[in-house]
């Protein structure tokens, strides 16, 4: 008996051990592992996934143990860089290849490669390493790989794992490679660098960007050189020497720099690099926990809700740019490209003020610097090409709203941008609007171009615009409520009195009773309807009417606007205009942004229900991507290569929780809570929101809702009801 009660103390102990190694391994959004993603789960190609760390990103190629692509540091750039290492086995004189995606592509493609199904089996195939499991996480990228092959009665038998990250401090990619030896005699190769690339470039200096190797750690352009350097002493002309007694396991470091040449090239053997890689980890880590400590922490039974939230954050996180080269300390990116847009940072404003409300100033008064009434595309060197998008005030509106309502702040509007007040430039936007933009009835008008306001290669989305009108009806409201806040009554009452006119011409000419929908009017008099999403926007204004709210929200029904992962950018029903391949805005897709805001514009108006419908449709792209793309398919979720992978606006999907499912309203004098919860949400918790320095939390229960300041409980009240604060 005693023996017994031993052996199930022992099983409890054991058990109470697996239980602490469990727990121990439970990570928050805090942490890089919360969001690690198998690449099999992946619906992006290898160029859409990115190893990111707020300087630039490459991307590694699956099916290889340690070959990357995609190289942006800007100003240097090689998008078509491809670099992996080959080992030469010494026993077997067999080289190995690891360079399996590249050989792959071109046997597909134009057939000149061998097909890799044959490797290591036919003859005269090359020998290639044999990749296993590969898994993402914010920058990070682990691989597996196995080679086991016999050649004239010698083995050549080990296992592979590689880390790969990239560095914040430089222009640098880190891999670290552990090998283990599973033969019974040494394993001595030579680890041979490969690198290959037609172009390497340093974006805005002259020279010839055609690379070649240089020598065998070193290959490069007259503009842009990448060097090899390892942990490894022991090099040849060839590579870096090894050798691994039988049973055992060694780890290397090597890192792979981008440099223009004439600051010199680095030393090919170094002890410091997996220091420099530990804290390009750390970086990330930190920045991790910065973003997830800023922003209200939420946790739901429904899982793929709360991911998805996570992975809005992440989304935002990942397009927040630290470059010494770019023009601002922070640049807020649209996603991948380089870009700082007004028209993109708005659909996750309110996110950007909570994380670094300095930062979404900053945005504004760069975006004032840059544009000037007249270009749009702010690089990160600045602006170029004269195109506008008209989006530019209702945009800046958004954003500027959004910092006030997070820091109460209203100086803004006497920071100065190109020797101007942010106040000076919104009232230049409307002159711009009501001078330029401004047709013989009265109506916004902004001709015949359609790209002025969304890129629809279909005409007809044009001239006076439904959009474009209601939005500038709501700046010209909001820009009354600016100028009585300045004191500035004779301002005041010119915006209202031109937003009730501009209002009322928008119901005489625009408004289609029958259809339930506004309509494009033209310079003949005639009207086209168009069955955009873009219309929707309108329902986060304030002067919508009720009647008319419910006409626009009846259109959001399955197969109309409405698909399997979210909103169809043009209703199906639009034969004219419905195009699958420009899907954010013509059709098959949606832009990142917009089922989060058309979400909670629909939960603020009332809609609760189809505020859910929307929102629960989107949260199904966390099982395929590991951050939210730009343009992604609605009946697919897929992203073509041709977008971003990444984009900054995924935040408005976070932004939908907070201030649409939990109810949270920011007003200058109180807080207002009103949530909502739906079957499938079950008990949900919003906890550390701010608000004047104080924090509030929500927790979301079957038939009540219960609000907190900080621990201590403050009310518990039925839905439909609202907490004032």
């Amino acid at each position: 008996m005693r023996k017994r009660n031993l052996h199930l103390l022992f099983l409890l102990a054991i058990l109470c051990f697996s239980q602490q190694l469990s727990a121990q391994r439970e990570f928050t959004p805090a942490d890089p592992e919360y969001y690690a993603m198998n690449r099999e789960d992946m619906t992006f190609d290898d160029e859409q996934v990115i190893l990111f760390n707020h300087r630039g990103f490459v991307s590694p190629r699956q099916y290889s143990l340690t070959q990357f692509t995609n190289v942006w540091f800007l100003p240097i750039g090689a998008p078509r860089y491809e670099f992996n290492l080959n080992f030469f086995d010494k026993g077997t004189q067999r080289l190995i290849e690891d360079d399996v995606p590249t050989k792959w592509k071109s046997w597909i493609d134009d057939g000149k490669s061998y097909d890799p199904l044959g490797s290591n089996f036919r003859p005269n195939s090359p020998s290639i390493m044999v990749t296993q499991d590969e898994n993402w996480q914010p920058n990070q990228y682990v691989r597996t790989a196995t080679f086991h092959k016999e050649y004239n009665n010698k083995l050549a038998s080990f296992s592979a794992k590689s880390w790969t990250n990239v560095s914040y401090d430089d222009d640098e990619v880190f891999i670290k490679l552990r090998l283990t030896n599973r033969n019974k005699e040494d394993l001595e190769m030579t680890i041979i660098p490969n690198q290959v690339a037609e172009i390497m470039e340093c974006h805005f200096k002259v020279g010839d960007t055609k690379a070649k190797n240089i020598d065998a750690f070193t290959f490069g352009s007259e503009m842009v050189h990448a060097r090899v350097s390892s942990s490894i002493k022991e090099t040849s002309d060839k590579g870096f020497e090894i050798d691994i007694a039988p049973g055992k396991s060694e780890t290397y470091y090597f890192v792979v720099k981008f440099y223009e040449p004439q600051i010199g090239a680095p030393a090919i053997s170094q002890s410091d690099i997996k220091e420099r890689m530990d804290k390009a980890a750390t970086k990330t880590r930190d920045m991790l926990a910065w973003a997830y400590n800023k922003l209200p922490k939420f946790t739901s039974t429904n899982k793929q809700l709360e991911e998805y939230y996570y992975r809005c954050m992440l989304s935002v996180l990942m397009s927040r740019y630290e470059n010494p080269n770019y023009i601002t300390d922070v640049f807020w990116a649209v996603g991948t490209w380089p870009y700082t847009i007004s028209w993109d940072n708005s659909y996750t404003s309110d996110v950007l003020a909570m994380l670094d409300p300095e930062s979404l100033k900053g945005a504004i008064l760069t975006d004032f610097e840059q544009v000037q009434l007249k270009r749009t595309y702010v690089g990160w060197n600045g602006a170029h090409w004269d195109i506008l998008y008209i989006q530019e005030p209702f945009a800046l509106q958004i954003m500027i709203e959004a910092y006030i309502r997070h820091t109460g702040d209203y100086s803004i509007f006497d920071e100065k941008a190109a020797g101007v007040s942010v106040w000076e430039w919104m009232q230049r936007w409307v002159t711009e609007l009501q001078t330029n933009y401004t047709d013989k009835l009265g109506l916004i008008d902004v001709g015949y171009n359609t790209e002025k306001i969304i890129e629809i290669r279909t005409d007809g989305y044009n001239h006076a615009v439904p959009i474009t009108n209601t939005l500038t009806i709501d700046l010209l409201y909001t820009m009354a409520d600016w100028a009585k806040k300045k004191d500035e009554s004779k301002l005041q009452k010119t915006y209202f009195k031109d937003a009730e006119k501009l209002e009322g011409l928008v119901d005489k000419y625009m408004w289609n009773e029958e259809l339930g929908w506004f309509d494009n009017y033209y310079p003949d008099g005639t009207k086209g309807t168009i069955w955009t999403y873009h219309l929707f926007d309108l329902l986060g204004t304030d002067y919508l009417p009720d009647y008319q709210a419910f006409r626009l929200v009846s259109h959001l029904q399955e197969g109309e606007f409405l698909g399997k992962y979210g909103v169809y950018s043009i209703a199906r029903r639009d034969t004219v205009h419905w195009d699958l391949i420009d899907s954010d805005w013509g059709g098959g897709g949606q832009y990142a942004g917009m089922p989060g805001r058309i979400a909670r514009n629909l939960y603020q108006k009332g809609f609760a229900g189809k505020g859910w419908d929307v929102l629960k449709r989107n949260i199904r792209y966390v099982d395929h991507f590991p951050y939210l793309p730009q343009n992604p398919r609605i009946d697919a979720p897929e992203q073509d290569r041709s977008s971003m992978p990444l984009q900054i606006a995924a935040g408005a999907g976070l932004e939908a929780i907070v201030f649409g499912t939990f109810g949270v309203k920011m007003d200058e004098d109180k807080l207002t809570i009103k949530p909502f919860n739906h079957e499938d949400i079950g008990e949900a918790i919003l906890k550390d929101i701010p608000y004047k320095g104080r924090m509030f939390g929500v927790k979301l229960n079957q038939k009540t809702f219960s609000v907190y300041e900080g621990e201590k409980l403050i009310v518990t009240k039925f839905y439909g009801e609202k907490v004032v604060l």
